[in-house]
C-alpha cells in the first residue's frame, strides 16, 4: 500500500519498522477511502510515523494516548506557536486510532461540556417536539451557541441566572452589524430557546416574553433576479474540464432551471434521481417531497460529474466536498458557489446567495405569461402569499391596477 504514495524504498521500510509500522497499511488505506490526495496521505504517514517513534521514546504505547498527550506531542519542539498543517496531521491520525480502538477514546473520562449537552437536548427538543427540519434545527443550535457563549464565555452555564437586562444586552450588540432579517432570526430562536428552558423547569421566569421585536416587514421591495442573459453568463463561466467545475455548473444548473433551494441540493441523494423517468425526487421544507422533471442540460451535468469527478465514497449525498475528508456539502457551501460564479462572471448584484436563481426563475416566468399559482406550484410555496413577491417585477400588470391621479396635472 505504501508504494503508492513513497517511491523511496529506505522511507516505506522505516516506516514499517517504526512503533506503529504494523498499522501503517491500515492508515493509508483509511485514508484512501475517505478521498485524501497523495499529497496529504504522505504527510499524515509521516505525522503517523513521528508520533509513534515520540511515544516509543517516553515506553508509551498506543493505548496511552490521550488528548492531553496528543497536545504535547504537538508542542514538542518547545516553541508556543503550532503549525496548522501538522495539528491537522495529528487530528486524523487520533482519529483513525481511536475507531479502530487502537487508542483509547478520551471521552468516556472527560466532563461533557454542559452547554453542548443543553443545546444536545434543545435539539432533541425541536426534532421530536416541535418537528421542525434538520437544518433548521442545525441553524437554531448554532445561533444558541453564540448566545450562550456571549452570555457565560467557556465558564459554567448557569441559565437560572439569566435576566432580562442580560436577554436586552445581546440583542443590542447582535443588531449592530447584523442585517434585519438575520436579527429577526435570533430573535425567533431566543423565544424558542427561553420557552424550551422554561418548560423543562431549568428557568423560572417567563422570559421568552421578554424578547424584543425588530421591524422586518415582508414585501417591503421587489425580489432580487438576474436577467436571462446573466444567468447563462455565470453558467458559462464554470470551468467545466476540472471536478469542483463540473460539481459547481450542475448544481447552479438545478438552480437556475428548478428555483430549488440550497439546502434541496445540497441534500440531495442518488436515490432521489429517477434517470428512466428523467425526474428528481426534493425534499422541501420540513417532511414534504417533490417531483420535478429534470431538465435535459441539468441531467447531462449531473451524469458527467458523477462519472467523471465525484469522489468515489460511502455517502448517497448527489455533491461532496471536493477537499477530503469526502462527505456532503456544508450548510453555507452552495451559497459560496453561487457567490464564487458570480464573482467570476463580473455580476455584483445585491443578493448573492442561492434565492437569487430561485427569484431570476420567477421573474422570467411571470414576464412569460406564467400564473402566480403556476409559480408558486414550481417553486413548491406552501402558502399563496408567499407568491404574492413576485407580482412586483409584472410593472405592465401593475400599471392596468393604478388609479388615476387625481385633479388636473400641476
Amino acid at each position: 500500500m505504501l508504494e503508492e504514495y513513497f517511491s523511496d524504498a529506505r522511507a516505506i521500510g522505516r516506516h514499517l519498522e517504526g512503533p506503529f509500522g504494523s498499522h501503517v497499511d491500515g492508515f493509508v488505506a483509511w485514508l484512501k477511502d475517505r478521498g485524501y490526495t497523495r499529497r496529504s496521505v504522505r504527510r499524515y504517514v509521516r505525522a503517523f510515523g513521528a508520533l509513534g517513534r515520540w511515544l516509543h521514546r517516553r515506553k508509551l504505547g498506543a493505548g496511552n494516548l490521550s488528548t492531553e498527550l496528543a497536545g504535547r506531542f504537538l508542542h514538542r519542539s518547545g516553541i508556543g506557536a503550532v503549525r496548522p498543517r501538522e495539528r491537522a496531521a495529528l487530528k486524523q491520525v487520533l482519529a483513525y486510532l481511536r475507531q479502530t480502538g487502537i487508542a483509547a477514546r478520551d471521552d468516556a473520562v472527560s466532563e461533557p461540556d454542559p452547554a453542548e449537552c443543553l443545546i444536545e437536548e434543545f435539539s432533541g427538543y425541536l426534532l421530536h417536539n416541535r418537528a421542525l427540519a434538520e437544518v433548521t434545527v442545525e441553524t437554531r443550535c448554532s445561533r444558541v451557541r453564540l448566545f450562550l457563549t456571549a452570555c457565560f464565555g467557556t465558564g459554567c452555564v448557569d441559565v437560572d441566572r439569566l435576566s432580562v437586562s442580560d436577554i436586552q444586552d445581546f440583542v443590542l450588540h447582535y443588531a449592530r452589524d447584523r442585517a434585519p432579517r438575520s436579527h429577526q432570526g435570533m430573535l425567533t430562536t431566543l423565544r424558542s430557546f427561553l420557552r424550551f428552558l422554561y418548560l423543562r423547569g431549568l428557568i423560572t421566569e417567563e422570559l421568552a416574553d421578554h424578547v424584543p421585536s425588530v421591524a422586518c416587514w415582508r414585501q417591503t421591495s421587489p425580489p432580487k433576479w438576474l436577467p436571462d442573459e446573466d444567468v447563462e453568463r455565470v453558467l458559462n463561466c464554470c470551468d467545466q474540464h476540472s471536478a469542483i467545475g463540473q460539481r459547481d455548473y450542475a448544481v447552479l444548473l438545478l438552480l437556475a432551471r428548478l428555483g430549488l433551494r440550497a439546502g434541496e441540493v445540497r441534500l440531495l441523494e442518488l436515490n432521489d434521481i429517477r434517470w428512466e423517468a428523467a425526474e428528481i425526487s426534493v425534499r422541501g421544507k420540513g417532511p414534504r417531497r417533490k417531483r420535478f422533471p429534470l431538465p435535459g442540460d441539468a441531467g447531462e451535468a449531473i451524469a458527467a460529474y458523477l462519472k467523471n469527478a465525484r469522489p468515489r465514497c460511502d455517502s448517497r449525498r448527489v455533491f461532496l466536498r471536493a477537499i477530503a475528508p469526502c462527505r456532503g456539502l456544508g450548510s453555507s457551501t452552495v451559497g459560496t458557489i453561487v457567490s464564487a460564479a458570480l464573482r467570476r462572471a463580473g455580476l455584483n448584484p445585491p443578493m448573492k446567495g442561492a434565492y437569487l436563481f430561485r427569484h431570476s426563475l420567477a421573474t422570467h416566468m411571470l414576464r412569460n405569461g406564467a400564473t402566480l399559482t403556476e409559480i408558486g406550484q414550481i417553486l413548491h410555496h406552501a402558502h399563496p402569499d408567499t407568491t404574492s413577491i413576485y407580482a412586483k417585477v409584472d410593472i405592465d400588470g401593475l400599471r392596468g391596477l393604478a388609479m388615476p391621479w387625481p385633479g388636473d396635472y400641476s
